[in-house]
């Protein structure tokens, strides 16, 4: 009797082993698929921020031509007006001036929109990463503690049966052997 309960104790013990070391698998398996996600969520970031970055190039190369074009414009414009001897001289550069200061104006006005917005795109791709981050939920290790008090209580029941089974059994005027 006594060694069935020994032998039940320690199945018992060897599941609650194994049961651990399932849950130390587990948690490695998790671990890895949470640094995994981390270097998606990095290489995604990296390439919103490359694209922005291409996109920062392509407004100021817009921006470039749009101002040599103007620039362009207003010499022939003034040249032609000079040329034609269309009146004075200064009154021309400055009216010939302000018609194109405020193209100027709405070119860099157009610069600076795309500057925010791709300011805000960079947020937006920051943000995305640090969401993904969030959301991986933390890996709970098995404790060995917990392990070894289920040990513990295991072999603290069969102890228990084999001490109670003893026990019966000198009632009854059997004579047991350790």
């Amino acid at each position: 009797m006594c060694s069935i309960q020994a032998a039940m104790a320690g199945v018992q013990i060897v599941g609650k082993v194994q049961e651990y070391r399932e849950q130390k698998a587990l948690a490695a398996s998790k671990r890895a698929a949470n640094d995994r996600t981390r270097e998606n969520a990095q290489v995604a970031y990296m390439r919103d921020i490359n694209k922005i970055d291409q996109e920062k190039v392509q407004a100021d190369q817009e921006k470039a031509v749009a101002e040599f074009k103007t620039k362009q414009e207003s010499k022939k414009k003034l040249a032609q007006a000079l040329n034609l001897n269309a009146g004075n001289a200064v009154v021309i550069v400055q009216d010939i001036g302000s018609l194109y200061n405020d193209e100027y104006t709405e070119i860099n006005r157009e610069y600076k929109g795309d500057m925010i917005t791709l300011a805000n795109q960079t947020t937006d791709a920051y943000a995305n990463m640090a969401k993904t981050y969030n959301s991986i939920a933390p890996v709970v290790e098995p404790s060995r503690t917990g392990l070894l008090l289920d040990v513990a209580m295991t072999a603290g029941e069969g102890y228990v049966a084999h001490t109670s089974a003893t026990s019966a059994k000198k009632d009854e005027g059997l004579v047991v052997a350790p």
